[in-house]
């Protein structure tokens, strides 16, 4: 029997640890306030017990799916998936869905305004803070990020709108990650899902 590709295997692993990771489990769980006086002076992350490295590990495995340079990028596993046969109608609509999905949530209008000249959508924000100094340290991006991080209260709206644009993420990447196990199962058998692949 043929072999579960490389890709396959490392979008499955490591949509896991984002599922698994310390950051997700403090950003799905009840908090207590935030520290608004440490926000309104300049700390965008004081956040009840927000852990910057965690945060930062987060982003650096989120990376991976975002980026083609992996090979297992959302992008790249979608289009893997429509080379599949028909007797995985479902799991490739599913994951068509997830990322028509993830795609109409980036382009929605954001909460918050960060240009002068155009409006402004989720994946602006997204990207300006994931590229500017989250995952990426961006020269187009750098001078942005330190000032939408350091803006007192807008601060506290900026982490509003990643946050949820990180969700999205998230979702897709879950319903990616399910299908693929479901196809990795029916098209490679199950005797590697036993050694803790799926």
């Amino acid at each position: 029997m043929a072999s579960i590709p490389s890709e396959y295997r490392e979008f499955i692993i490591r949509a896991m640890k984002l599922e698994k990771s310390n950051f997700w489990r403090w950003l799905t769980s009840r908090k207590g306030q935030p520290d608004m006086a440490r926000i309104l002076a300049g700390d965008w992350l004081a956040h009840d017990k927000l852990n910057s490295d965690e945060l930062d590990a987060f982003c650096l495995n989120l990376r991976l799916f975002v980026q083609g340079t992996d090979g297992f990028s959302i992008r790249q596993i979608a289009e893997r998936s429509r080379q599949w046969s028909d007797r995985f109608a479902t799991e490739k609509e599913n994951i068509n869905e997830a990322v028509a999905k993830l795609n109409k949530a980036l382009d929605s209008p954001s909460l918050v305004s960060i240009f002068d000249d155009r409006p402004t959508r989720n994946r602006d924000v997204f990207e300006v803070i994931f590229y500017g100094g989250l995952a990426h340290a961006n020269p187009s991006k750098r001078e942005l990020y330190a000032q939408l991080v350091t803006s007192g209260l807008f601060s506290f709206f900026v982490f509003s709108v990643f946050s949820e644009t990180l969700f999205q993420f998230r979702n897709c990447i879950r319903t990616i990650a399910h299908c693929l196990a479901c196809f990795v199962v029916q098209e490679y058998g199950d005797s590697e899902s036993e050694g803790g692949l799926l």
